[in-house]
């Protein structure tokens, strides 16, 4: 059977599933307001120091992995801040993201000394005690779509190698960016995607502990679901069904790749080999 332009557009339309769009949602994913570390009052000195923290992100530098921290005053007003990108956004649109969170942050939790709020690509915290390099599971944050997969026992499998060996990869990352991203099909041909971010001044011990509890999370809240976000102040996992991220260029995640593009070409013969026998 010769392939005509039908199949031609039926190849197209699968190619679209691997677009990656940079349009930035200005909505928070999720937010965290922490009554556990009190109160601050309006005109207080920790308000003081809240609000010259986050003008100072306003006038940073940019730099290649997305990391920012800053601490102002002193005890028991100093205010702690991390600011974090996720490690395939681009700077331009990291500072824009954490420029956002800033303004968005105190409007969510207008007067907790601790809060953090996450979007897709960046996420802000602060608080009234350290935090830098400090490991933080005090909350677990589930984002589910709440669509099922077609074979939940083969993806759920891929699922979780990919993750276990995500995690390995991101934890080992340096001091500036502790991060891995991979792909695979499963045996039935549904695509997975999934990304892993720890914040960078973890130690490699302390970004496994995090990522192990997000994995740990995952069976009970999200096998089987299309797509989910584990999120903990200090580390989050993410999967979909369709490329949710850009397209790696460090050794973190060259090996994925090169298993991903091994799996496509497979892919790619078996849809050949359906139309050429239809």
């Amino acid at each position: 059977m010769e392939i005509g332009s039908s199949p031609l557009l039926f190849l197209l339309a699968l190619s679209l599933v691997f677009t990656f769009s940079t349009a930035q949602n200005s909505n928070p994913t999720a937010s965290s307001c922490s009554n556990d570390r009190g109160n601050f009052t309006a005109g207080s000195a920790y308000e003081t120091n809240l609000n010259a923290v986050l003008s100072s992100f306003s006038s940073i530098a940019a730099n290649d992995y997305g990391f920012y921290n800053l601490s102002i005053g002193q005890t028991p007003d100093q205010v702690n801040a991390i600011a974090l990108c996720r490690g395939d956004v681009q700077p331009d649109v990291c500072l824009s993201c954490i420029d956002n969170a800033t303004t968005e942050i105190t409007s969510v939790c207008p007067n907790q000394k601790e809060a953090g709020i996450w979007y897709d690509f960046c996420m802000l915290r602060y608080s009234n005690r350290s935090i830098i390099g400090v490991l933080d599971r005090s909350i677990v944050i589930q984002l589910v779509n709440p669509s099922n997969v077609t074979d939940a026992a083969s993806f759920n499998t891929a699922l979780n190698n990919m993750l276990v060996d995500l995690m390995n990869r991101a934890s080992s990352g340096g001091s500036l960016r502790k991060f891995a991203t991979g792909n695979v099909i499963d045996p039935v041909l549904q695509p997975i995607y999934a990304l892993e971010q720890c914040s960078p001044d973890l130690t490699q011990e302390d970004c496994t502990t995090c990522l192990e509890t997000t994995l740990s999370v995952i069976p009970g809240c999200c096998g089987g679901r299309r797509g989910a976000q584990v999120i903990l102040p200090s580390c989050f996992v993410r999967f979909e069904m369709e490329r949710f991220f850009q397209e790696p260029t460090n050794e973190t995640t060259s090996n994925s790749n090169s298993k991903t593009y091994a799996s496509l070409q497979i892919f790619y013969r078996s849809v050949y080999a359906f139309l050429a026998g239809n």
